[in-house]
């Protein structure tokens, strides 16, 4: 349950930050890196957000949903965070690479079979 509520956690935070990049710098100074990075963001912690809720309703795809998020979201603080955007702050970055990997790491899929027999 503590992965789960980190990762509600850090998606909000992550969407907080896109959009606010998208609404301030994006839209309001018309500014297209900040609206396209912003926008990155926004979706990626919404994704993740998405993906915390599954793990902690349960929900029967609910790992596959969060190993499909993880790989779709590390390109983005790569992009947004490390080269040539610059973005997102080092912490922002570092998080933004470290959870999905913790994720994808955490919920890798096991040798056995579903139902749990060798």
């Amino acid at each position: 349950m503590f992965v789960a509520i980190l990762t509600i956690f850090l998606g909000a935070l992550f969407t907080a930050g896109g959009v606010q990049e998208l609404v301030v710098q994006g839209i309001f100074n018309n500014k297209l890196v900040p609206l396209t990075g912003g926008t990155l963001g926004a979706v990626t912690g919404a994704l993740l957000l998405s993906a915390g809720i599954a793990l902690l309703r349960q929900t029967p795809r609910a790992i596959a949903l969060t190993r499909a998020v993880a790989l779709a979201s590390l390109p983005v603080p790569v992009l947004i965070g490390m080269f040539g955007w610059g973005l997102a702050g080092w912490p922002m970055t570092i998080t933004g690479l470290a959870w999905p990997l913790f994720l994808l790491i955490y919920f890798r899929k096991s040798r056995t079979n579903p139902t749990g027999q060798a």
